[in-house]
């Protein structure tokens, strides 16, 4: 993409004449913009602006000078190619205007383009050399410019004027300290448990119900007792209730006593661990540190202490992260965004398990009351670049475009840094230009992060599913990170779950390429070939040990009424075969685009029993109307053991002609086809009870296998011996088919229970 394309004022053509205008307008764009592009590819003469503005088209020239100057100001300030300022362009071209008549929209384009370059634009600037415009120019670079201000603030005009917010939180009115051994309201204070710029959390003892609670003490301002009140999630603190004191006026939230810590004592002990030390026991050990000093037993039959006391670091990472994922996904459900998740708002549980804390500057969407400004704030070094924006005045950020992936983001800061001791970003260094310069260089940072670079601070034992994941939740992108953190829970879930992540990474062998660049091709050959074979024995078999042994007038119909049947049936079953299959293979690349995508998906997994249903449909009908077509009008002698022999025999060709195709034609839905088209987002993931009716149907084609020997040697016994070697040789190759059947209806199983893993509807598993 070249850089004008960001440039789209041109408004839809209407007239004849219009759509005319219109077109030389973008002729100029696209002329000055690809002379741009080459100079900065090839060298040469810099382009100038004046060979592209239309001199003798003065309708032309009125609309097209204001999106050159425009696509002129970006090149050079992006490039540093003689970067000039507005007023270099009035005085060149006067009917732009000069002072006061100089389209804001033009001089707003200057300082867009100025900020993203680097250069720094202040509010005096703007008031000085704009002075009619100061106004509504510091409106659209986001209340205030870069004043070099000494902390990092947020600007957001309120009906109660500016508010100002000290490293990204709005400054609350000022409490007293309260110490240990306090009285508030009902609450004893026992014992402090942390301590912020706004807050202070202790243990206490709730007088009137005579039970402990962590009092967080804040000003009574914002909502976050009625955002947490609302949360349910095992993963998520509880709320008990809120108090106001009066005398200190003061918020008292009174919530559930999580006493194992904070993930901030975790990540402080792994960056000084040896990587050997990093395991789940050092989690554990944090853990019981704090049980210790809260006077609370540490869990003795406890399946998650268990777990992580096995558990490599890697592992515990993902299980960590599973469970915020899923309690921040419920939040974000909820219409909640938590919007500063680091280690010190992770409370632990004695049993290891992570609690999301702290929704002090959440964004509770489901409030009709609350907009995203009210209490915005966060973290600066967790935060994603879309934060950042929303917190520095002229970058053109806003708190409303910090949605769920911004969480995303936070927590895959968090993840990486408790997973390698240090988080991505070296974002600790002030900026001697001020905070807003330092938040311009944390948002370069994570916009042209070098990832290949980053990946080095990634231990070797780190999973590639897991190195995956954290890297697309630090994509600066909002569009290239999980669209959820549902999505970042059920991708996690799969780095505990090797078996189901190496299912769905796509396929690095050349017959895997193979399958799904031509699918139909594969799908045909596992429908065709056993079908072909078993009409192929079905014909010698019936005519030289039923047929011959008669007379020649019914050897003659058998010729005729075979020729007459398969010219009918293959022929149909091949077209509606191959018709079922394209129009079903059609859903691996256009899923998506499907009415019902579930239903796609489930169309593709369940291919091999529309199959096999119209296999055994095909030759039961065939096992019909062999017999009767042959020896309708004729005199056979032992009509009957005719019609018995020749059923039992086009029996064993229909049960190997629809067995075998199921289980070839299962094993690439399930092996190749579903998992490409979840890991290419067609559809969200396979349907539980199609899965379990995959399991049902493995049980009956197998059983089907196994009838095909037991056929071959009922015939055996019921023929003479001239023709036995040729069941014999049926019989034992069908006693290889269903080993080999057997073995692929276990692998089958275990590609099942990978699939089960992301199944949309799959009962929930217990942690």
């Amino acid at each position: 993409m070249t850089i004008n394309e960001s440039h789209s004022s041109v408004p839809a053509a209407g007239s004849a004449s219009e759509e005319l205008t219109w077109d030389r307008v973008a002729e100029a764009i696209d002329g000055l913009s690809n002379a741009w592009e080459k100079y900065l590819a090839d060298g040469g003469k810099e382009p100038d602006l004046a060979d592209w503005v239309p001199a003798n088209e003065p309708g032309v020239r009125t609309l097209s000078l204001p999106e050159l100057v425009k696509v002129d100001l970006e090149y050079r300030w992006q490039s540093g190619k003689n970067p000039r300022k507005i007023e270099f362009y009035a005085e060149r071209f006067p009917d732009l205007g000069a002072g006061e008549s100089i389209a804001v929209e033009l001089i707003h384009e200057e300082l867009q383009v100025r900020m993203q370059a680097g250069d720094r634009v202040t509010e005096k600037e703007i008031h000085h050399r704009f002075p009619h415009q100061a106004t509504v120019l510091c409106e659209l670079v986001g209340g205030m410019a870069v004043a070099g201000t000494p902390t990092c603030t947020y600007f957001a005009e309120t009906a109660k004027g500016t508010q100002v917010a000290t490293d990204v939180k709005l400054a609350e009115t000022e409490l007293p300290t309260f110490n240990s051994g306090d009285r508030v309201d009902d609450f004893e204070l026992l014992t402090q448990l942390g301590k912020g710029a706004f807050a202070q959390v202790f243990l206490a003892r709730q007088v009137s119900m005579e039970r402990l609670v962590a009092l967080k003490i804040s000003a009574h301002k914002g909502s976050e007792p009625q955002t947490l009140a609302q949360l349910d999630h095992a993963n998520i603190v509880r709320v008990f209730d809120q108090r106001v004191a009066n005398d200190p006026e003061a918020r008292l939230l009174y919530m559930e006593v999580v006493p194992g810590g904070t993930l901030q004592e975790v990540v402080r002990r792994v960056r000084f661990a040896e990587d050997q030390q990093r395991t789940g026991r050092l989690l554990l050990e944090c853990v019981d540190q704090n049980l210790g000093g809260s006077g609370v037993t540490r869990p003795t039959n406890s399946s998650n202490r268990h777990w992580l006391a096995d558990a490599s670091w890697p592992m515990v990472v993902c299980q960590l992260g599973v469970q915020l994922a899923e309690g921040l996904a419920y939040a974000h459900e909820k219409g909640v965004l938590h919007r500063d998740i680091k280690p010190a708002n992770v409370l632990l549980t004695p049993e290891g398990a992570p609690k999301l804390a702290d929704f002090n500057v959440s964004y509770n969407g489901g409030r009709a009351d609350e907009s995203p400004e009210d209490t915005f704030g966060g973290s600066l070094v967790y935060m994603s670049p879309e934060q950042l924006q929303a917190c520095h005045p002229v970058l053109g950020g806003s708190p409303q475009l910090v949605r769920g992936s911004s969480d995303v983001y936070s927590l895959g800061v968090m993840l990486w840094e408790l997973l390698t001791g240090k988080r991505p970003f070296e974002d600790e260094a002030k900026d001697s230009n001020g905070e807003l310069a330092r938040i311009q260089r944390m948002v370069d940072q994570r916009h042209y992060a070098d990832f290949s670079e980053l990946e080095k601070q990634i231990p070797r034992d780190c999973p590639e599913s897991l190195r995956q994941v954290l890297l697309k939740c630090l994509q600066p992108r909002k569009e290239e990170r999980y669209a959820s953190a549902e999505e970042v829970a059920r991708e996690l879930q799969l780095c505990l779950d090797p078996q189901t992540w190496k299912l769905l990474q796509p396929s690095k062998n050349p017959l895997g390429t193979f399958i799904l660049d031509w699918p139909l091709f594969p799908v045909v050959l596992a429908g065709l070939i056993p079908n072909a074979l078993a009409g192929w024995f079905n014909y010698t078999y019936n005519n030289q040990t039923i047929i011959v042994p008669l007379s020649e007038e019914i050897e003659e119909r058998f010729h005729h009424v075979q020729l007459t049947v398969n010219s009918i049936a293959f022929p149909l079953g091949i077209v509606i075969g191959m018709w079922a299959a394209w129009k079903t293979l059609k859903m691996l690349r256009s899923g998506k685009d499907a009415p019902d995508a579930a239903e796609a998906g489930s169309r593709v997994l369940m291919f091999g029993r529309f199959v096999s249903i119209f296999a055994l449909v095909i030759w039961t009908v065939s096992g019909l109307v062999f017999p009767i077509a042959i020896g309708w009008g004729t005199d056979v002698p032992s009509a009957l053991n005719l019609y018995v022999h020749f059923f039992t025999s086009l029996a064993l060709c229909g049960f190997a002609a629809a067995a075998y195709p199921y289980f070839m034609l299962t094993t690439l839905a399930t092996r190749f086809f579903v998992p490409a088209m979840v890991r290419n987002e067609l559809y969200p993931g396979p349907r539980w009870r199609d899965l379990q009716s995959l399991r049902k149907l493995n049980n009956v084609h197998l059983v089907l296998t196994a009838l095909v020997p037991m056929l071959g040697l009922l015939l055996i016994a019921a023929i003479g011996s001239e023709q036995k070697w040729i069941l014999i040789i049926v019989s034992s190759l069908g006693i290889i088919g269903f080993v080999c059947m057997f073995v692929l209806e276990r692998y089958l199983d275990r590609t099942l229970d990978g699939l089960g893993r992301i199944a949309v509807d799959a009962p929930r598993r217990m942690q």
